[in-house]
């Protein structure tokens, strides 16, 4: 079944701020005609009807005189001629008609590019009176992005010289093709005054696995986040109209429903990159003006009293240090930063992402850990992390550092303490956001409190508890391991965030539809939905016990679409109620799925049935989600912090 996402796609602009697009693509520019070609210039220009296709804003009778009589004398370079050339070029993409076409070159060296943009560009003109539509060439589009000032750039991924009659048929050619479009989008993107466009990449090649290169060639001009690719085949015409591929669907909603965010999230990064930079550049300034006096002071007192290595030391001091001063100097109560917490600016962003993204995995992971690649460990410290053979259990060191560090020969402590913990599965109703752990697969830590057991000082990779034999994982940093200390000695005191971060979990998805067979229901699976993944999240505690799933835009589309096609008579008449219901309100169904998150498990949205791991049975509609280990480590195939 073919599905078409144009009616979505339209309807995501009309609700998105991008109010004027920048269409730029060699198939505008005006081709270079011959000498045997002039001819047919002539018999175009010397027409009686010109005007009935040409008005004189586009070519005015000044410079349409100047042209035949450049014809006539051959001269190839007069600029009289490129301009007539132009003009009937641009009356020609308007209307394609054939008086304006010289000798049929137009359509012969043009119409197929066209053709192939016509469909997006109709696309475009269906979303709304208010949207501005510029189409241009590689030679006006710097004049015509000054002038528009661009909410969104749609660029061709190579942009070939107009004297090329056809696309490039070298590696060579390909190369400077593609050199010219981002020496052109470098342009767009430093227009002074710019509004931080959008960028879509297009082309009528695959090139996605180019894309990212692409943009690495802008010199960070533009973020991956306002950053997407469009094959142009994934948008084609039809007798009833545009038809948009859910690829297509991907990129133009999401581009257009998250421009704003995109800008502010921009803004406010800026502002924080601006206060990093000034608050290291003040440390570093006061570091130069230390004397020895002051160096000495630490060595005596701090150092050779406390017994800390001085590197060691002055990783933990340079480290807060310029957390305080960054924290200082950036501008956290400007409007870029307050802006982010605006629910609209983010209504336009749906969905998860359809895969764990292991770039908030690293990210997450060392505000947590320490890297167990970039230092060894000359001793034991507070946070040290040990786990058991089975993957299942853990030790973390909660004796002070204070009490471990070797004085004059000797320690504060003659044993260490540590806490025993169970990593726990995403399904697992104790597993909650603030404990993630990332070990091959994202789990989470929880702490038996009154597990507290001494061990003798000894090998730092090793913890013996009875005959299991604990191995060093990592260290988890200052303030994760002292919140740990803290509820492990009864203070009720808090190191740490309150409303703990979540991350992209990724887990496998079914759908299950009960369908009439004989006279009998049959939990029948609906194969073939794409990007049938959810975002898993766990619980953050307290109130909130479920879990909860986010689901991709486009298994969400596609779904819709294959429950749209359910022929009335497979349902049960008592489901057939609850099918159309989920229908008609398929605003709710999609805030629910793609904004809100569904609850596992339980009923929810129109009798729908979520759980976690098994079927039911019982509901017209049936979602189940797969977070077993096997599950996750198939859909990763990799421990992201690896990668």
């Amino acid at each position: 079944m073919t599905v078409n996402y144009a009616t979505q796609i339209i309807n995501a602009f009309k609700a998105s701020v991008v109010k004027r697009i920048l269409v730029v693509d060699d198939a505008y520019d005006p081709p270079v005609l011959s000498e045997e070609q002039l001819g047919g210039l002539l018999e175009v220009l010397e027409q009686s009807e010109l005007r009935d296709n040409v008005p004189e804003e586009l070519l005015g009778n000044e410079n349409l005189q100047s042209a035949i009589e450049a014809i006539q004398e051959v001269d190839l370079d007069h600029e009289a001629i490129t301009d007539a050339t132009s003009a009937l070029f641009d009356a020609y993409v308007l209307n394609r008609t054939a008086e304006v076409d010289p000798g049929g070159e137009f359509a012969r060296l043009k119409g197929l590019p066209l053709a192939t943009l016509d469909p997006l560009l109709e696309l475009l003109d269906r979303c709304g009176d208010e949207l501005c539509i510029r189409t241009v060439g590689k030679n006006a589009a710097l004049s015509v992005c000054k002038d528009l000032m661009p909410d969104l750039i749609l660029m061709d991924f190579f942009l070939s010289p107009p004297d090329r009659t056809a696309g490039a048929s070298t590696r060579k050619e390909e190369l400077a093709d593609r050199g010219s479009s981002i020496e052109l989008l470098k342009s767009l993107l430093q227009v002074d005054g710019g509004v931080n466009p959008a960028v879509i990449l297009m082309s009528s090649e695959d090139v996605q696995r180019r894309v990212q290169r692409y943009r690495s060639s802008l010199d960070r001009k533009v973020t991956a986040l306002r950053f997407g690719f469009l094959y142009k085949k994934w948008i084609r015409q039809s007798e009833d109209g545009p038809i948009a591929e859910g690829n297509a669907a991907d990129v133009l909603m999401e581009m257009s429903g998250s421009l704003e965010f995109g800008r502010t999230l921009e803004a406010a990064l800026r502002q924080w990159k601006l206060g990093a930079e000034q608050g290291l550049k003040e440390l570093y300034n006061e570091l130069r003006d230390l004397e020895v006096k002051d160096f000495a002071y630490l060595l005596r007192f701090r150092l050779y009293e406390e017994g800390e290595p001085f590197a060691d030391y002055l990783e933990w001091f340079l480290g807060e240090s310029l957390r305080a001063v960054v924290d200082n100097k950036v501008g956290w109560n400007t409007e870029d930063f307050s802006r982010l917490n605006d629910k609209e600016l983010t209504e336009g962003i749906e969905g998860a992402h359809p895969g764990p993204t292991s770039r908030i995995a690293q990210i997450f992971d060392r505000m947590r850990f320490s890297s167990r690649k970039n230092r060894e460990r000359a001793r034991f410290g507070l946070g040290d992390l040990f786990i058991a053979p089975d993957k299942k259990s853990v030790r973390m060191v909660i004796t002070p550092d204070s009490d471990i560090i070797v004085r004059d020969g000797k320690r504060g402590a003659s044993r260490i303490l540590t806490v025993g913990g169970t990593i726990r599965g995403l399904g697992d109703e104790k597993a909650l956001a603030g404990q993630l752990i990332f070990y091959g697969t994202p789990k989470a830590l929880t702490w038996d409190l009154k597990d507290v057991v001494s061990h003798e000082f000894g090998d730092i990779l090793e913890l013996q508890v009875g005959e299991t034999t604990y191995s060093y994982y990592a260290t988890m940093r200052t303030l994760p391991a002292q919140a740990v200390q803290k509820e492990v000695l009864g203070d009720l005191a808090r190191v740490g965030s309150a409303a703990p971060p979540t991350v992209d979990v990724g887990a496998s998805v079914k759908v299950y539809l009960k369908k009439m067979v004989g006279n009998r229901p049959d939990m029948t699976e609906l194969g073939d939905l794409e990007d049938a993944h959810a975002q898993v999240f766990m619980p953050r505690g307290g109130s909130d016990r479920k879990t909860r799933a986010l689901f991709t835009s486009r298994f969400v589309r596609t779904l819709v679409a294959r429950l749209e096609g359910i022929d009335e008579a497979d349902l049960f008449p008592d489901d057939l109620g609850h099918r159309n219901n989920w229908i008609r309100n398929t605003t709710r169904v999609r805030r629910a799925m793609l904004r809100d998150g569904i609850r596992f498990p339980g009923e929810d949205i129109y009798k729908m049935f979520a759980s976690v791991g098994t079927l039911k049975g019982k509901n017209w509609l049936e979602i189940v989600v797969d977070v077993s280990e096997d599950a996750l480590l198939d859909l990763r195939g990799t421990d992201p912090l690896e990668q």
